[in-house]
């Protein structure tokens, strides 16, 4: 026998009074409620302002990233730009047909005022190696495309034109580097957000139906839910006009939003149904839910929402994002619930058990021998027969998490045929210099010279020194100019006089001394084993910071010399 709650016992508590308030104003708080939310939800109009999620923040890597674009291309002077890499079985770059296709490829960006474009043919000498590879299965060319807009800006010119670069099927071609990538995350996101929706609303309508057995009933938390998640879209996309968050908020806000409001309204529906099959009025009936499950449906917003706003506090990551679209989706479906949706009910009355969908469950009270009541009495009566087995279930699952491996998401995260994945992979084996997963050293000599011969030599020593760390595959900077260099070759290299070198020998130096050297700034790159962000690479970076000292010990450098770690693995620690 199930156990019923006395009205008279809750009358003079603030949860029925809300409930009787909304019963006798119902139309003025359903009349409110919606405009609230189409006030909330046009905010959606101002359109978003996302920040980066990635490459921002008072980070030792973002500083290491800043002072080599300040040093290497100027500090008024923001670049971006993605690759177009190209590959055939037997034609090189040197053909007509060749360079007639890429650059009708690349035709929609070289139009823009703010692009410039490196064509790999246009390359020459040491410089040009950067930039095509022969290799048996033919040869392979970047062409580099440079976008002198800072990087949100950047994203969208790429966004607006990256489908128009097209090449002949002959031709094997990527769009990849940064800004193709981040694209690409953002996109598939999307895309990946209407999917999921078009598939998860008919499933819910359809649960729901089974659930409440009627067709009103079940269509109640759904429009909750729809109120819910456009209202805290509107406040996210306000929000990002005035402060820092990302797109994934929108992520969440569709998440938790949905799945809370269909939670949230399921008890106040289900609950306002029980009181009405009691044979109440519909005013007590009103009272009562929000007296009971409106009460409980407050407390957990409540708590579920603080619990969201400890991801504010995680600086530099883009948890605070989600931390905002999760408790705005939160507070504004447990307000809909509560106070919105007894209006609604208060309205609907009776009407609710109307339009039966066959094959549902009952739609009347549980009379005690149902399944769940059934399930509760065999808990209460055997609660350590069945606790002890649950936790070891529970245990069980959650033991892979001992193992879990976090970092920020790479580009390993993108499907295995991914474009820019491909890509990128491709241009890692062919230029592994220039590999996404690596870690680069920032030296900032503070005005003295990195070439002098100290220097050089504690450079090429502590450079030869990381070779013998398993974690790495090779090493490239100014202190080590060519495969095989001893010590003595290095200083030999940078200080014979330039009228001793041949006009070619001179030119590669200057090439690698412009590649290497600006402003008393230099960078080294160790291309290093295993995934993107993964623990070794991480573990590599930690410890490159925590002995930092030791090459900085043995340098000469001005008193304000520092090493900072960059890279991709490099931002994940």
């Amino acid at each position: 026998m199930e156990s019923v709650t006395d009205p008279d016992m809750l009358k003079d508590r603030i949860f029925f009074k809300l409930g009787e308030f909304t019963y006798d104003y119902r139309k003025s708080v359903l009349v409110i409620g919606m405009l609230s939310c189409f006030l909330m939800s046009s905010l959606v109009m101002m359109g978003p302002n996302w920040a980066e999620s990635w490459g921002e923040g008072d980070l030792e890597s973002i500083e290491a990233g800043d002072l080599l674009e300040d040093a290497f291309f100027g500090e008024e002077e923001d670049v971006q730009g993605f690759t177009l890499l190209v590959h055939h079985d037997s034609l090189n770059d040197s053909s007509q047909e060749w360079r007639d296709e890429v650059i009708a490829a690349l035709d929609p960006f070289a139009k823009l005022d703010d692009v410039e474009i490196e064509y790999s043919w246009d390359k020459t000498g040491d410089e040009r190696e950067e930039f095509v590879k022969q290799e048996d299965d033919g040869f392979w060319a970047k062409n580099r495309i440079i976008i002198n807009l800072d990087r949100k800006e950047a994203k969208a010119l790429y966004a607006e034109h990256y489908e128009s670069v097209e090449i002949d099927s002959d031709f094997d071609s990527w769009r990849t580097g940064a800004i193709a990538i981040d694209v690409t995350f953002d996109v598939r996101i999307q895309d990946d957000l209407i999917k999921a929706e078009l598939v998860s609303g008919p499933l819910t309508l359809i649960i729901l139906g089974i659930v409440f057995g009627t067709l009103i009933a079940a269509l109640l938390p759904l429009g909750i839910a729809i109120l819910t998640v456009l209202s805290a879209m509107g406040i996210t996309i306000w929000l990002s006009n005035t402060t820092d968050v990302t797109q994934y908020a929108l992520n969440i806000i569709t998440l938790i939003g949905i799945g809370v409001s269909v939670d949230y309204s399921l008890f106040m529906v289900n609950r306002f149904r029980e009181e009405l099959n009691r044979g109440r009025d519909i005013r007590t009936s009103t009272a009562m839910t929000v007296a009971t499950a409106g009460k409980a449906v407050f407390f957990s917003g409540v708590t579920v929402a603080i619990g969201l706003m400890g991801m504010l506090f995680f600086e530099n990551t883009g948890l605070p994002s989600l931390g905002i679209g999760g408790t705005l989706s939160v507070s504004v479906a447990m307000i809909f619930s509560i106070i919105v949706l007894p209006a609604v009910l208060a309205m609907l009355g009776y009407r609710l058990f109307k339009f039966r969908i066959p094959f549902a469950f009952s739609t009347e009270n549980d009379d005690g021998e149902g399944v769940w009541s059934k399930i509760a009495t065999t808990v209460m009566e055997r609660p350590w027969a069945v606790l002890i087995p649950t936790l070891i279930i529970l245990l069980g699952a959650g033991l892979p998490f001992l193992q879990a491996d976090f970092s920020i998401a790479s580009r390993d995260a993108l499907p295995p045929d991914d474009e820019t994945r491909v890509g990128f992979e491709h241009m890692d084996e062919k230029w592994p210099e220039g590999a996404v997963n690596a870690a680069t050293i920032v030296v900032d000599f503070d005005g003295e010279n990195p070439l002098s011969e100290q220097n050089i030599r504690s450079m090429h020593q502590w450079m030869t020194s990381q070779l013998d760390d398993e974690r790495v595959i090779e090493t490239f900077g100014y202190a080590m100019p060519y495969p095989g260099v001893n010590e003595s070759m290095a200083v030999s290299y940078w200080q014979t006089p330039t009228s001793n070198l041949s006009a070619q020998d001179a030119a590669t130096r200057d090439y690698l001394r412009n590649q290497f050297l600006s402003d008393n700034v230099t960078y080294i790159v160790f291309s290093l084993n295993g995934p993107i962000t993964g623990e070794d690479s991480r573990n590599f970076v930690k410890d490159m910071r925590d002995d930092r000292s030791v090459l900085m010990n043995e340098l000469k450098v001005g008193d304000n010399g520092k090493l900072m770690v960059a890279g991709f693995a490099a931002y994940s620690v």
